[in-house]
């Protein structure tokens, strides 16, 4: 019984910047070693037309154990997943667990419902989620027919195919500056111009940011972020008091 339809979808290159917007907060963090715990849209932020993180109560360092969000956004693991956890359990906080969550919600950027949000499985709707906790589980996911490059980064997410989040906020990166050069290009046509330069371009910043935001660990960011004090960093207390943090 199908429960949702969706009837418009955002335009594209927005689309591709949400992702990257989400994929490089999520490498923020991951470059102070820190997981964000619990990625999921009642954690995300729309500014203007730019997404942020918010919320970070479950966050913790990466090797943590982990206790997972709710699905679809989180995945307990099955009797294959070993390697990870126990079964049944959640596992430890890491790439594994953010770039699910990540992939999850890329499909709710780009579907426009959650993950089986399309159907409903049983006819006491109470017994839906449960039911998708078991999909998940098994590994068995919604078919993919949307865009072919974004669903690519979608099922790599959900079956833990990069090593890092921040290989995923350099793929998500080169995808959406090749989306913006193709809008940008003369009467709309698609670029076929060579992106091998672009993405050792964006390889090359990545990099860059990263050694800063491991400099900004070393002279003590997560103690400020965390002291009550946002003066310290620049802030006033009317911005404080009015604003919910975020990344």
């Amino acid at each position: 019984m199908i429960v949702a339809k969706v009837e418009k979808l955002e335009p594209l290159l927005l689309r591709k910047q949400w992702m990257n917007d989400l994929a490089q907060a999520a490498s923020f963090l991951e470059s102070l070693n820190l997981a964000h715990g619990d990625l999921r849209p009642e954690n995300i932020l729309l500014d203007r037309n730019r997404l942020k993180i918010s919320d970070f109560d479950c966050t913790a360092e990466i090797g943590t154990d982990f206790e997972a969000c709710l699905a679809p956004y989180g995945r307990l693991l099955n009797s294959n997943d070993t390697v990870h956890g126990r079964p049944g359990g959640s596992g430890l906080l890491g790439p594994r667990t953010e770039q699910f969550a990540l992939g999850s919600l890329y499909y709710l950027i780009n579907y426009g419902f959650e993950v089986y949000g399309d159907v409903c499985f049983t006819e006491d709707p109470k017994e839906h989620r449960p039911k998708v906790v078991e999909l998940l589980q098994n590994m068995e996911f919604p078919k993919l027919n949307s865009d072919p490059l974004i669903d690519n980064i979608i099922d790599k997410c959900w079956h833990n195919k990069y090593t890092t989040v921040s290989e995923l906020a350099a793929h998500t990166e080169t995808l959406f500056m090749r989306q913006k050069i193709n809008d940008d290009a003369p009467n709309g046509r698609e670029s076929d111009g060579d992106y091998s330069g672009n993405e050792d371009h964006l390889e090359e910043d990545f990099s860059s940011k990263r050694a800063f935001c491991q400099e900004l660990e070393k002279r003590g960011l997560l103690s400020v972020l965390s002291s009550d004090e946002p003066e310290h960093l620049g802030f006033t207390l009317e911005w404080y008091r009015h604003s919910s943090g975020a990344v």
